[in-house]
């Protein structure tokens, strides 16, 4: 992973990974008529981050099910 911002400025920096948090709602994992196991995890993870620059960024994502597009983006 790079800093967005020193890249787009044309510096070189260290990344440094901050505190991660997750919601906290019910995960819905069920098979489907085919028998495999869908795993729909709606809980979202921040993580923040900071580069050695004095940028800092947070990141959002939330699980995707390998079975069907949910959580892909």
């Amino acid at each position: 992973m790079k800093c967005v911002e020193c890249v787009a400025e044309g510096k070189r920096s260290k990344v440094n990974i901050g505190m991660t948090t997750v919601t906290a709602a019910g995960i819905h994992s069920f098979y489907d008529e085919d028998g495999n196991i869908h795993v729909h995890d709606p809980n979202i993870r921040s993580t923040q981050y900071s580069c050695s620059e004095g940028h800092t960024w947070t990141d959002q994502r939330r699980s995707e099910c390998v079975r069907c597009d949910y959580g892909k983006e």
